[in-house]
């Protein structure tokens, strides 16, 4: 048996039997699932070379089982002759479960769902064997007459359905391999020190790893994900579930020390990181945090440093790529980064709604590149938010989601009776019953119940929890408001009359409530609390109402539960849910302000709703503040008159001297006080080889000759850059504004623009962002378009009968260009790479390739026959047809040229 069985205490060792090719990819399935449950499968997919026949080997192997398990679908399959012992003409299949009985092996039997979709022609026996499929219709009758048979479809339900009849076939619950408290009848071995450890019960808290022994109820969920880890799409795992029902604690006592003992594929073990919101920082400098506090080599840990320092990391994701390379290089090829994305609805939606999307799919892409995996936890009431993340929604429609739902009554009996067990305690049975059945009415409170058990714990006597103190105390919703009452004496003792006055504003921090009057608890910084708030903190910590994190970082209520079970608190709520609500509905509005791009002028609030916000307390910080300050100022330009005369003369005279339209001349005005520039979209382009030139043949020499190029990862602009972009540069520089045709500007792509023109967008936004930008290579922007090595001839498609679907030409664009991104995305990721725009490339023209040939991907230079005052272009525009449109063709023209089908697009080097 391996090392890293985590759920049965058994040897028992189990032959898979099936027909093969028809049923390979569930037979994988259910193979990993009963190693990872830590048995012992017999298969045919390890049998090696040897003189012996193969149905001598299987029925060998049988008879060594000792458990026998059935796969059947609607083939017979291979009937040995008869004089290899076989007169009756039966199947090896059939021969195997023969022998299975004959030996009274346990034989549990799985039938392929009969009205399942569609089978394969040539796996159904009906349709290919001379009996008409009347054998296996005679087999599986026969076990459905005579044996208790499970039916089954997707290789995953038949992987759980496996697992659950071995379970009760072997008479064992999962376990930790150490724990031996199971028996009804006695204390069992006691792994559990309450002197050292204090309660085998968490209380309010979430179980995490230091209750991992004493972690029981939820074993079929830690087995499911354990499996689904093992899975080509467990790279990034979403656990969701409502309130209460111990997500955090699945993870961090079961999941979580399992994964650092070796429980990932290939027996690796991880090194866990935990990421939480709220701690003053936002989600790429949170993982900085924690991967800054590992230890590292000196080299690799200055270099991450020097990266951890740039507190805009978000605006260049391949940074935040850069360090999860080097923390992978560290940990070496035997360990792995786990990333723990805990209670993520509270990262939604952050000061900036862009940061938490950008990094949600940097850590989506470092999961798809091997460097790490990622499981997070979200509350089933907030998975809207990830209907608009396509990576999320991937998941949520894919393997990667993994809903839980309430704890079955018996499973809470053992998560209520085995850690006393495990730490030497007695609970009695008629308790257990009556906590079992207080959760049936409160699914979502297993908080609640850990909190109860504690205080039980710590009343108890001579080793027991007593029924007689539990009915004393009121039940569950007894215990915390009698709980809480206790708390709150000793803050009034400690306080005196200065308690009455505390206790609005701390609730004021502690509890948000969004815009459908939902309350839920914050995460406050305790550098965020005034000094006043300190000793009731810790009295609220010591008295387990609030929870420190994070290194006493951040002070959080001890669970969402408390807002209804503790009295004052609910009460608090109840009172002031306009208020937060309007607090709420400030920081949204902010939110909406940056979206459009902080307009100096537009989207503010308005006296009255900064005038609510002071009155209610709020306590203005980031995006918040900065949203009401910008308020206030335009409304002090306004009172005094300045925005008028800022408005009516300089505006006026900027109008007459640049021709700007109105909402040219305010953003002219905004770059006197803060930079106009909009973070360009990008994506991330891993490396690889593929044949640029003339794949298809057609013969032009400037296309020619075909040569196999590396590409290195580079980072490229998801859409051509749009004239909402470079407007801003031009405004902000004084540059001349390109024209547009009379066609829009908005988010169409910017035109009339030349190859100088593009340069220097792209250093204007390094001096405004401190991130570097340039044009792609040829070489870079051909391999994007033939996405790879796939060698595509059109950007996201060979199929010309496809065409409209990804790109704006002569057939579809009526002579014009068309908001960017209105076409299909190719493979990855980036939309109009055909079509639309030309778009200029960083190389001189050389015409051919020949003597200025480079494998590397670098831009050509004016060697050889080479010339850098004509410029590449790539890609076609509105104005071409299909040929044209071919990722391999390739014009030129003057570095200062301007016209109406040229544009460009942004590239980055990966650091």
């Amino acid at each position: 048996m391996r090392e890293n069985s985590f759920f049965f205490n058994s040897m028992a060792t189990i032959y898979l039997s099936s027909t093969y090719e028809d049923l390979k990819d569930y037979r994988r399935v259910v193979l990993d699932a009963i190693q990872m449950a830590g048995l012992q499968p017999i298969d045919m997919e390890h049998y090696s070379a040897a003189d012996q026949r193969p149905v001598d080997r299987c029925l060998q192997d049988v008879e060594q089982a000792d458990i026998y398990v059935g796969l059947f679908a609607f083939r017979y399959g291979y009937v040995p002759p008869p004089e290899h012992q076989n007169p009756n003409k039966f199947s090896i299949t059939e021969l195997e479960f023969r022998r299975a009985k004959e030996k009274k092996k346990p034989c549990l039997i799985f039938l392929l769902e009969e009205k399942e979709k569609p089978w394969p022609l040539e796996f159904v026996d009906t349709r290919t064997e001379k009996d008409k499929g009347r054998r296996i219709k005679t087999l599986r009758d026969y076990f459905r007459r005579e044996y208790l048979i499970r039916f089954f479809s997707e290789p995953e339900d038949l992987a759980k359905l496996v697992l659950a009849a071995l379970m009760k076939q072997l008479g064992t619950a999962p376990a930790l391999p150490t724990v031996s408290c199971e028996e009804p009848d006695q204390q069992g071995t006691v792994i559990w020190d309450i002197k050292a450890q204090g309660s085998p019960y968490p209380g309010l808290r979430h179980f995490t790893d230091h209750y991992q022994s004493v972690f029981f109820g939820r074993e079929p969920e830690v087995q499911e994900l354990l499996g689904k880890l093992h899975r080509p799409e467990g790279r990034f795992l979403l656990v969701s579930g409502d309130s209460g029902v111990g997500k955090s604690s699945l993870i961090h006592a079961g999941i979580l020390p399992k994964l650092k003992e070796g429980g990932l594929p290939g027996g690796k073990t991880a090194t866990c990181f935990r990421l939480l919101a709220g701690t003053g920082v936002d989600s790429f400098q949170a993982l900085m945090n924690q991967l800054q506090s590992d230890t590292l080599p000196s080299g690799l840990q200055v270099e991450l440093e020097a990266i951890g320092k740039n507190r805009e990391l978000w605006k260049s994701s391949t940074k935040l790529l850069r360090c999860l390379q080097i923390l992978k290089k560290a940990t070496g090829d035997g360990k792995e980064i786990v990333l723990f994305l805990d209670q993520m609805e509270e990262w939604f939606p952050p000061d900036n709604p862009t940061k938490f999307h950008v990094f949600l799919s940097v850590i989506y892409q470092a999961a798809q590149q091997n460097l790490l995996w990622v499981l997070a936890t979200i509350r089933s009431d907030h998975l809207h938010h990830c209907y608009n993340h396509p990576e999320l929604l991937a998941l949520l429609s894919g393997g990667g989601h993994c809903p839980i739902g309430p704890i079955e009554p018996y499973r809470l009996w053992d998560m209520i009776k085995k850690p006393a067990r495990c730490a030497g305690l007695h609970i009695a049975d008629g308790l257990v019953s009556q906590l079992v059945d207080e959760m049936r009415n409160n699914p979502g409170s297993l908080p609640l119940l850990a909190f109860i058990l504690e205080n039980l714990y710590l009343r108890r006597r001579d080793g027991e929890l007593s029924e007689a103190e539990y009915q004393k105390r009121g039940g569950l919703p007894g215990a915390i408001a009698a709980h809480a009452t206790k708390v709150e004496a000793i803050v009034q003792q400690r306080f005196g009359r200065k308690t009455a006055t505390l206790w609005p504003p701390l609730f004021r921090r502690l509890v948000k409530v969004d815009t459908n009057g939902v309350a839920s608890r914050r995460r406050v910084l305790q550098t965020d609390l005034a000094s006043t708030f300190n000793e009731v903190v810790e009295v609220l910590i010591e008295g387990r109402l609030l929870y420190s994190e994070q290194d006493n970082l951040s002070v959080t209520l001890s669970h969402e539960k408390l807002l209804d079970a503790w009295p004052q608190l609910q009460k608090y709520v109840t009172n002031n849910k306009k208020q937060l609500m309007d607090q709420t509905l400030l920081k949204v509005r902010a939110q909406k302000w940056a979206a459009l791009g902080k307009p100096w002028t537009s989207g503010l609030a308005t006296g009255r709703e900064y005038h609510d916000f002071q009155q209610a307390g709020g306590n203005a910080r980031g995006l918040v503040k900065e949203f009401l300050t910008a308020s206030q100022r335009w409304r002090y330009l306004w009172m005094t008159g300045g925005a008028v005369v800022f408005l009516v003369i300089g505006g006026i005279t900027w109008l007459w001297q640049k021709d700007y339209k109105v909402e040219q001349a305010l953003l002219k005005i905004k770059t006197l006080f803060v930079s106009i520039h909009v973070p360009p979209e990008m994506v991330l382009i891993p490396g690889g080889k593929y044949q640029q030139g003339d794949v298809e043949g057609l013969g032009e020499e400037r296309r020619n000759p075909v040569r196999e190029v590396t590409i290195q990862p580079f980072v490229m602009g998801k859409h051509e850059v749009t004239f909402e972009e470079y407007d801003r540069f031009a405004i902000a520089t004084g540059r001349e504004i390109p024209g547009d045709q009379g066609w829009g500007r908005g988010l169409r792509p910017v035109i009339n623009v030349s190859w100088e023109d593009a340069t220097a967008y792209a250093a204007w936004l390094f001096q405004q962002t401190g991130i570097r930008y340039r044009l792609p290579t040829e070489s870079e922007w051909e391999y994007v378009a033939r996405h790879a090595n796939n060698q595509e001839v059109w950007a996201g498609t060979s199929d010309e009968s496809r065409l409209d679907e990804y790109a704006v030409y002569q057939n579809n664009s009526g002579n014009r260009t068309a908001v960017v991104g209105s076409k299909t995305a190719n493979g990855f990721g980036l939309n109009d790479l055909s079509g639309n725009v030309w778009e200029w490339v960083q190389d001189c023209w050389h015409k051919p390739y020949q003597g200025a040939l480079r494998f590397d991907g670098g831009a050509l230079g004016n060697i050889g026959e080479g010339t850098c005052d004509l410029r590449v272009l790539r890609g076609g525009s509105w104005g071409s047809n299909p040929k044209d449109l071919q990722v391999l063709d390739r014009t030129k023209h003057p570095f200062y040229y301007k016209f109406s089908s040229i544009g460009f697009r942004l590239a980055q080097d990966n650091p």
